[in-house]
């Protein structure tokens, strides 16, 4: 999201669950022939070939434990599993790691497949891939060899999630570990990636670290390389009249994920010189965007203000030292409180200010001017009221930051984004909702809000969003990630009852959107749409920003430039919904638990995809 310099004024305006009047749409498909797991298979061969021991990325990495109830059902082929784990106890931590293995081993036929998700050569992410609307398999023409620093960010999380050592992990999720990447996996793609982020820095030291969007095997003839051409390294995906230009928010998005990659690798650089080798180069990697940061995002001085996009005069002049070379060529700013935080904050928490004569006061005129965009709304429904964060849209999508810093550790915030997802649920149960709502890439043949129709951005819910909602009809597993994060019974619960939908899954796990009717889906696997609920699962990187925030003496400011925005804007509405005297603590403790989906038959036309088919549950 990039946010415009658009005024606002805080109210806070009663809204009830059936504020908004739902629409249905209904775009039928011809029924379409049901084909062999063999064609999954010759696919998957044909992407599967390269220099990162692509045979053991699609193969188990460990032994999984599955329920009893349903023994082994992907290792047995099987990757409609969702429809066994109806009428389950997700309160149970058993039944939640089961699911999550399950979910893992399929998963990885994206994540960790070289040439699908990422490239063999370089190491860069792809931004996904199309899939064949009549198989679910992966059509040959369809990937997407480009990127951008957000998919980095995902990369990187779950690169460093997997890389953690098991002692540090909770019991839940420890054994889950081994089905993300192994050791070996994990530091040959961080060797690969940290290589060809270290080249494109020198070509390019006017981006200073960060990225903007990329050819992930670089360009031939004016358009990113495909599979079928040479590699020779990642370069700029630059629009037509060749603008260099580097957007604040994703690399934002990247650059926590190297603190938390740092973190774990610096953690572990005693067991091996390879760990300590490629420690130091994150580590050098991570220096750098703290020292172009501030020079490249921030508007200058006395603005407080953070240019949502940097446009690069001179590619080959260095971001460390000058500050003149990247300016703001559209007037877009970042003082939402949403996704486009946190690259506020790495310029506030870890930035270079040496340039400026009064750092302090630059950094509290930002968060000044940030806090005048931070609304509050309520949320009625069932004689409860429950205090909510305006959002932009009110997309799951908005609730990144989440993911990847500690936000969730600080009471009166997660007690805020707490209610944010029991109003999300709630909704969703009240309108009928077959799942939720999220900003993702458009089901086949329906227009939705961009200029091509083809991404449904403005999805959300009308009365708690400050923009128009264009439609509540597109939906995606996805947008149950902050639920996973906040209360994984509850998250997970919505996920799975998602998978059950009309080819929601397929050979390479969950798909990117679906129609609430059922009749049509994107025939698409992306980052953004698919390992956000991965990292969700697995606890997000909160825990390992944290402890390295701690170490560079950095935490307390953080919380105290978050909690104070929230609390001059939430205190006293949540106060009138707490009981006197009570603590932020026991509220949240005494908060009822979040909304599972109604036990109901999902719609089952036209079809589901043969390749995933299991026997039934």
């Amino acid at each position: 999201m990039q946010v415009g310099p658009h005024g606002s004024q805080r109210t806070t305006r009663p809204v009830s669950a059936g504020a908004a009047a739902a629409r249905t749409l209904r775009l039928p498909l011809p029924k379409l022939e049901d084909v062999t797991q063999a064609l999954l298979l010759v696919a998957l061969t044909f992407y599967s070939r390269g220099h990162v021991g692509a045979s053991s990325f699609l193969a188990p990495t460990a032994t999984r434990r599955l329920s009893p109830a349903t023994p082994s059902l992907v290792n047995s082929g099987c990757c409609r599993f969702a429809p066994h784990y109806q009428g389950v106890d997700w309160q149970d931590p058993k039944v939640r790691e089961d699911f999550m293995a399950n979910l893992l081993s399929v998963e990885r036929r994206f994540f960790a497949a070289p040439d699908v998700a990422f490239d063999r050569d370089s190491g860069m992410t792809y931004d996904g891939t199309s899939l064949n609307l009549t198989t679910g398999g992966l059509q040959s023409d369809g990937l997407r060899v480009f990127s951008a620093a957000s998919k980095e960010a995902l990369h990187l999380s779950l690169l460093a999630i997997a890389l953690q050592p098991p002692q540090d992990v909770d019991e839940e999720r420890r054994e889950l570990l081994p089905l993300v990447y192994s050791m070996d996996e994990a530091l040959e793609i961080l060797e690969k990636k940290v290589s060809s982020m270290e080249d494109f820095d020198r070509r390019f030291p006017a981006c200073g670290g960060f990225l903007p969007w990329f050819c992930s095997r670089g360009i031939s003839n004016g358009s990113c390389k495909g599979l079928n051409e040479t590699f020779t390294f990642i370069e700029p995906k630059v629009d037509s009249a060749s603008v260099l230009s580097v957007p604040a928010l994703d690399n934002g998005q990247m650059a926590w994920a190297a603190v938390a990659l740092v973190q774990v690798l610096q953690k572990r650089s005693s067991e091996s010189s390879r760990i300590s080798t490629l420690a130091q180069r994150w580590e050098n990697r991570l220096k750098r965007m703290r020292a172009t940061a501030v020079n490249l995002f921030y508007d200058g001085p006395g603005t407080g203000t953070v240019r949502a996009i940097a446009t690069i005069k001179n590619a080959s002049v260095d971001a460390a030292n000058n500050s003149t070379n990247a300016y703001n060529a559209e007037n877009y700013v970042l003082w939402d409180p949403f996704e486009g935080e946190m690259v506020v904050l790495f310029i506030d928490l870890m930035g270079n200010w040496s340039n400026y004569t009064d750092p302090q006061a630059e950094k509290d005129k930002i968060w000044n001017i940030k806090a005048q965009h931070v609304d509050p709304v309520l949320y009625n429904e069932s004689n409860n009221t429950y205090v909510i964060q305006e959002g932009f849209w009110f997309s799951a999508h908005e609730q990144w930051k989440t993911l990847q810093l500690p936000y969730l550790q600080i009471p009166l915030v997660h007690h805020l984004f707490r209610n944010g997802e029991m109003a999300r649920l709630t909704f969703s149960v009240v309108k009928n909702l077959n799942g939720l709502m999220a900003s993702v890439n458009a089901p086949t043949g329906f227009h939705c809000d961009s200029a091509s129709g083809a991404y449904c951005s403005a999805l959300g819910i009308q009365s708690l969003a400050e923009q128009p909602i264009l439609t509540d009809h597109v939906l995606t597993p996805y947008g149950a990630f902050p639920a996973i994060l906040i209360e994984p019974a509850a998250g997970l619960a919505w996920y799975q009852h998602m998978l059950r939908m009309p080819r929601a899954q397929t050979a390479l796990g969950s798909i990117e959107s679906f129609l609430q009717n059922g009749t049509s889906v994107a025939a698409m696997v992306t980052w953004d749409a698919k390992v956000t609920s991965v990292v969700a699962m697995l606890g997000g990187t909160g825990d390992l920003v944290r402890a390295r925030m701690e170490t560079e003496g950095v935490m307390d400011t953080f919380v105290q430039r978050v909690e104070s925005m929230y609390a001059d804007v939430f205190q006293k509405p949540l106060a009138q919904t707490m009981k006197k005297g009570e603590s932020m603590s026991a509220r949240i403790a005494e908060l009822p638990a979040l909304p599972l989906p109604a036990d109901q038959a999902m719609p089952s036309e036209p079809y589901h995809y043969a390749m995933c088919g299991c026997a039934s549950p």
